[in-house]
């Protein structure tokens, strides 16, 4: 399981990846600078990826997952 994980305030490129858990839940990246790619693989459940206050571009890529609560992305300038 992947819980509570936080990215905020970064200059540069920001990935973050979470394959083969179970459970996703609290995802967040808020105030990035740059790119920001969110992958999360093969999980059963996804709750809460939150992604706030980036400058360039962000990808959100969630694949194979039985149930997905709340995704936001609010506030890019980019793509």
């Amino acid at each position: 399981a992947v819980d509570n994980v936080a990215v905020v305030d970064v200059e540069e490129d920001v990935e973050v990846v979470a394959a083969d858990a179970t459970v996703v839940d609290n995802i967040t990246v808020a105030g990035v600078a740059e790119d920001v790619d969110v992958v999360v693989s093969d999980p059963t459940v996804v709750d809460n990826i939150t992604v706030l206050d980036v400058d360039e571009d962000v990808d959100v890529v969630v694949s194979d997952v039985a149930v997905v609560e709340d995704v936001a992305v609010d506030d890019v300038e980019e793509d």
